[in-house]
C-alpha cells in the first residue's frame, strides 16, 4: 500500500468517526479535525490530522495492527478525535484490525461526546 493509499484510508477513518458523531448527536459535526494522539510515546497531545498521518504510516507492507479512532469533542469550528495506536507489533495489512475495510483503523463510539467552544 502506497503512502497516498494509506492517507486516503486515514482520511476515511476520520470521516467515519465524524459520521458516527453526526448520528450520535443528531447534527453534523465540523470536518476540521484536531487529533488527541495516544501511543508512540505520546499521551493526549493535540496534533493535526496531517502530522498524525505521517506518524502512523510505517511502510508499504508494515502497519500498526490496531489504531483506535473516536470523536470525543465537538466545537463550533472543529472536532477533536481520539486516536490511539495499539501496543501490538507492526504486521502485514492482512493482519490488521479489519483488512477488508479500514485496515488498522478501529472505530470506537464515545460514551459521551463533549460539546465545547473553540478556544
Amino acid at each position: 500500500m502506497t503512502k497516498d493509499q494509506f492517507d486516503k484510508l486515514w482520511l476515511e477513518a476520520l470521516e467515519r468517526a465524524a459520521r458516527n458523531a453526526d448520528a450520535a448527536l443528531g447534527q453534523s459535526v465540523p470536518r476540521k479535525f484536531r487529533i488527541e494522539f495516544h501511543g508512540l510515546g505520546y499521551s493526549g497531545v493535540l496534533l493535526t490530522a496531517e502530522d498524525v498521518g505521517e506518524m502512523i504510516y510505517l511502510e508499504s507492507d508494515r502497519f500498526f495492527k490496531v489504531i483506535d479512532v473516536a470523536v470525543i469533542e465537538v466545537g463550533a469550528e472543529q472536532t477533536t478525535i481520539f486516536v490511539r495506536v495499539s501496543g501490538h507489533s507492526p504486521c502485514g495489512f492482512s493482519e490488521t484490525w479489519d483488512p477488508g475495510d479500514l485496515g488498522p483503523f478501529k472505530q470506537l463510539l464515545s460514551a459521551k461526546i463533549r460539546i465545547a467552544g473553540d478556544g
